[in-house]
C-alpha cells in the first residue's frame, strides 16, 4: 500500500517571465522570453550584461503597505507566498498555525541596508511572521538545487505528521557580487542564453516561487482542488568537484532514479522532463548524458526543455520556479519550449545528442508524469516527480524506525576527536573562543587539502573522526547510499570575506576559488568528495538550530528507507576569534555575553537494525525531536511539550551567555524539576550550528559515559538554584535520558531527546 498522497493546491511565482502563474504560463507557451540588458550602471564593468530582471512595480503592486518595508528578497518571497496561499483558498482560516510550515530554498545571503549579511534564515522568518506560520521552518541552501530540495523536504514533513500544510519554494535576487563571481568563472553568455543549442553560457535571473503542499485527504475535505501530486523526490551528491558537474552524469542519474523509486514509478512512466538547462557547456553535456543513462534507448522520445531560456538562472529559486512550470505542464498537457534555437541548432542537437529539447514552440501532448531536475555547485542534485492528481485512496503511515548515534567527531578549541574532548570535559577545561588546531594530521588527500578553506578542513576532519569512532567499514559501493546533511549558520567567513574583498578591488578579477566556496553547501560537497559519499545530501542553514533540524532530516531519510547511515556535520567559524571575558558563563547573572567561536562537529546516525547487524556500539537512541518557532520562552515550552515523556536526567541547553538564557532556564526547570542543566558554550563559545551539534554530541556522550560539561564559573544563575546546574563533570548516576536544546535567536528552537540503549 502507498504512503499518504501529498498534493499541490496553490502556486505562486514572480520572475522575469511573469508576475503571477497565469502570466508566467502564457509567456512560456507563447515563447515570450524575459531576458533583457541590465541598465544598472554598476554592471557596466562586465562584458556580459543580460539577465532575468523583475521590475520593481511588479513587486510593489502586489504587496500590502505593511509588507513594503522589507528588503527585496523578502518582498519577492512574500509576493509568491501570498499568491500560493490565495490560490489554495487559505487566506481566510486554514490549518492550525502550529502545523503550517515553510521550507525555503535560498542560495545567497542577503545584505541589509548597511551592506551586512543577514542570517540566511531571515527571509523565511519574515515570510512566516507576516503570514502567521508557526509550524516547521527550514532554510535549505543547496545552491541551485535548493528550491526543488525544499519541495521534497516539505513532503517529508507532511508524511511524518509534523505539518498539515507547508509552503515550499525558493527565492534569490540579482546581486552584484554573485554576478561578478559568475563573470569571473567566464560562465555568462553575452546575449540571451540558449541552453542545449549554443550552450555558450548562462544568464542570471531573480525571482521567487512557492508551492502549497498538503495531504490529499485534508485538501479534499476542505474542498480544495489538487493541481498535482508530489509523487517522489530524490537527492544525491556528485562527490566530484566544487563547481563542475560530474561529466558521467552519475550523480544526476542517481537523483532521478531515487525520485522514481520513491514515487513507485519507472523511467517508462515519464512523459516530460523539466531540465536544469543552464546553457553552460558542462551542464548541458552532463544533462544529455543523464537522459541517456536513465532512459536508455527511449531518451530521444522523452521531451525535455529548459525554461531558463526565458528567465535566466534564479539560483535558489530555480527548482521551485521549474516545479511551478511542471505543475502547469501537467494541468495543461503542454511541454514548454526551450527558446533560442535556430534551424542549424535544431539539426545539430538532434544529430549530436539524439534528444528532443522542444525547440522554440510549446507542444501539446499527453502528460501524466513530469520529472524536474536541478544540479548545483557543491555537487548537490535533486529530482522531483510530479504527477496528475488522483482520487482519494487507502494509504499507510510512514513506518517508524529506531535510529541511534554511533560515532562522534568534535573538532573544537579543547580538542579534536571524542577522546580529547572527553578528557577536556573530565578535567573541567574550557577554551571558549579558541580556534581548533588541525596540526599533525591531514584528513584528505594533499591535492585537495591544500586548496580547502578552514571551514571545509574542520568539517572533513570532524566527519572522518566520527566515521572512525563509529567503527564503520563499508565497501565502496555502499558509500553510494550513505547520506550527508550539512548544517551551518553562515558558511565560510574566510571565503566570503576573501571574495568580497576581491570584487571591491576589481569586480572583473574576483577570487574565483573563494567564490566557489561562498555557497553554503560547498563544505558539505567537500566532505562528500573526500569521503566518497554519494547518497541523499542536503544543507540546512537555520543558525544555531541548524544541527537539530539536520538531525531531523537524517531521521527522515532513515525512516523512509532512503539511507541506513547518515553523516550529520555542522560547522561555523568566526572571522575575529577572541578570548572569553572572565564574566562569561551561560545562564549566569551578569554574563559578559556570547564569545564567538569556531568548530565543526559530526555525528553518525544509523538505523538501529544496521548498527546491530554490524555489531556497532551506539552512544544513544534518538527518542524524539521537536522544533518550535518564535521569540521568548514560548518556543522553549512548546518544544519541551512536543517531546513530552517524563523528566530527563540531564538537559544540555542552548545558553550562550545572552540575557535570554534566563528564559530558557526558567522554562526548562519549570517543565522538568529535578533535572540538571548545562551548556556546551562554556567549553567552546558560541559556534552557531556547531554549538547545536556539540550539544547533541555531548548529550550522547553523557548517556553512555556519565559525563557532562560543568558550568564551573556559575555562581548566581539567572533562574533557579545553583543545585539545578551541572557544576562538576562527573555525574552522580546513570543518565537514562538526556534532553538537548538548540536555538536560532528569534527564529527556531529545537529539542532532541536521547535515551540509553
Amino acid at each position: 500500500m502507498a504512503l499518504r498522497p501529498v498534493v499541490v493546491t496553490g502556486l505562486g511565482i514572480i520572475c522575469a517571465a511573469g508576475r503571477d502563474p497565469a502570466e508566467f504560463w502564457r509567456r512560456l507557451t507563447t515563447g515570450q522570453g524575459g531576458l533583457t540588458p541590465i541598465e544598472d550602471e554598476a554592471f557596466a564593468v562586465f562584458t556580459a550584461r543580460h539577465a532575468g530582471q523583475v521590475p520593481d512595480e511588479w513587486i510593489d503592486e502586489q504587496l500590502p503597505g505593511s509588507d513594503t518595508g522589507h528588503d527585496r528578497t523578502a518582498r519577492l518571497a512574500l509576493v509568491a507566498a501570498r499568491q500560493a496561499i490565495e490560490q489554495a483558498g487559505l487566506t481566510d482560516g486554514g490549518p492550525d498555525p502550529e502545523r503550517f510550515g515553510i521550507i525555503l530554498g535560498k542560495c545567497q545571503a542577503t545584505p541589509d541596508a548597511a551592506g551586512r549579511y543577514q542570517p540566511m534564515h531571515r527571509t523565511g522568518d519574515v515570510v512566516a511572521g507576516r503570514l502567521g506560520l508557526r509550524g516547521p521552518r527550514i532554510l535549505v541552501s543547496t545552491a541551485c538545487a535548493a528550491g526543488g530540495n525544499a519541495v521534497g523536504l516539505a513532503k517529508d514533513k507532511i508524511l511524518t505528521g509534523e505539518a498539515d500544510a507547508v509552503l515550499a519554494g525558493g527565492v534569490d535576487p540579482l546581486l552584484f557580487g554573485t554576478y561578478a563571481g559568475f563573470a569571473g568563472l567566464q560562465a555568462l553568455s553575452t546575449g540571451p542564453c540558449r541552453p542545449y543549442s549554443h550552450s555558450d553560457g548562462l544568464n542570471l535571473g531573480e525571482g521567487a516561487a512557492f508551492l502549497l503542499l498538503e495531504p490529499l485527504d485534508l485538501a479534499l475535505a476542505r474542498g480544495a482542488t489538487p493541481l498535482a501530486e508530489v509523487a517522489g523526490y530524490g537527492l544525491s551528491a556528485d562527490a566530484y568537484h566544487a563547481t563542475a558537474p560530474d561529466p558521467t552524469g552519475r550523480g544526476g542519474a542517481g537523483a532521478m532514479r531515487r525520485a522514481l523509486a520513491d514515487a513507485g514509478l519507472t523511467p517508462g512512466d515519464v512523459h516530460y522532463v523539466s531540465g536544469h538547462g543552464t546553457g553552460t557547456p558542462a551542464n548541458d553535456a552532463m544533462e544529455a548524458k543523464v537522459m541517456r543513462v536513465v532512459f536508455g534507448d527511449r531518451a530521444g522520445q522523452v521531451p525535455t526543455s529548459s525554461i531558463k531560456s526565458f528567465l535566466g538562472h534564479t539560483l535558489g529559486a530555480a527548482g521551485a520556479v521549474e516545479a511551478v512550470a511542471s505543475v502547469l505542464a501537467l494541468r495543461h498537457g503542454t511541454a514548454p519550449p526551450t527558446i533560442g534555437f535556430d534551424d542549424d541548432a535544431v539539426t545539430d542537437a538532434v544529430t549530436n545528442t539524439g534528444l528532443d529539447f522542444v525547440p522554440n514552440r510549446a507542444r501539446t501532448l499527453p502528460i501524466d508524469t513530469v520529472v524536474s531536475n536541478n544540479y548545483a555547485f557543491g555537487g548537490n542534485n535533486v529530482s522531483l516527480v510530479l504527477t496528475r492528481p488522483r482520487g482519494p485512496r487507502e494509504h499507510e503511515e510512514l513506518p517508524r524506525r529506531d535510529a541511534v548515534i554511533t560515532g562522534l567527531g568534535p573538532v573544537t578549541g579543547v580538542g579534536a576527536g571524542i577522546a580529547e574532548v572527553t578528557e577536556a570535559v573530565a578535567e573541567g577545561r574550557q577554551e571558549p573562543g579558541r580556534p581548533p588546531s588541525l596540526e599533525g594530521r591531514t584528513y584528505a588527500p594533499r591535492s585537495l587539502w591544500r586548496h580547502m578553506n578552514h571551514l571545509s578542513r574542520m568539517a572533513i576532519a570532524a566527519s572522518r573522526l566520527a566515521w572512525e569512532d563509529a567503527g564503520l567499514k563499508l565497501p565502496r559501493k555502499a558509500l553510494d547510499d550513505v547520506g550527508l546533511v550539512f548544517a551551518t549558520g553562515a558558511g565560510s567567513a574566510e571565503s566570503t570575506s576573501g571574495f568580497d574583498e576581491s570584487i571591491a578591488l576589481n569586480p572583473n578579477k574576483p577570487a574565483v576559488l573563494s567564490f566557489s566556496n561562498v555557497v553554503l553547501n560547498a563544505t558539505g560537497g567537500a566532505v562528500c568528495q573526500t569521503l566518497g559519499l554519494r547518497g541523499p545530501t542536503t544543507t540546512i542553514c537555520n543558525g544555531g538550530a541548524s544541527a537539530s533540524i539536520a538531525l531531523d532530516c537524517a531521521l527522515e531519510m532513515i525512516r523512509a528507507g532512503k539511507a541506513e547511515v547518515v553523516m550529520v556535520v555542522a560547522a561555523d567559524e568566526t572571522a575575529a576569534p577572541q578570548s572569553a571575558a572572565e564574566a562569561f558563563v551561560p545562564y549566569g547573572a551578569g554574563s559578559a555575553g556570547p564569545v564567538p567561536g569556531s568548530a565543526a562537529v559530526a555525528f553518525v546516525v544509523e538505523s538501529a537494525e544496521h548498527c546491530a547487524e554490524r555489531g556497532g556500539r551506539p552512544y544513544a537512541r534518538v527518542a524524539g525531536t521537536a522544533h518550535a518557532s518564535g521569540e521568548g520562552a514560548g518556543p522553549v515550552r512548546r518544544s519541551l511539550a512536543l517531546i513530552g515523556a517524563g523528566t530527563p536526567g540531564l538537559v544540555i541547553g542552548a545558553g550562550t551567555g545572552l540575557p535570554e538564557d534566563g528564559d530558557e532556564a526558567a522554562a526548562v526547570l519549570g517543565a522538568a524539576p529535578g533535572t540538571l542543566l548545562t551548556s556546551s558554550a562554556a567549553l567552546t563559545g558560541d559556534c552557531q550550528a556547531a554549538t547545536g551539534a556539540m550539544n547533541i554530541a555531548l548529550g550522547a556522550l553523557a548517556v553512555r559515559e556519565r559525563i557532562a560539561p560543568a558550568l564551573t564559573g556559575l555562581t548566581t544563575p539567572l533562574a533557579g538554584e545553583l543545585a539545578s546546574y551541572v557544576t562538576k563533570p562527573d555525574l552522580s548516576g546513570p543518565v537514562g535520558r538526556a534532553l538537548v536544546l538548540t536555538a536560532a535567536s528569534g527564529s527556531v528552537r529545537g529539542a532532541v531527546l536521547l535515551e540509553a540503549v
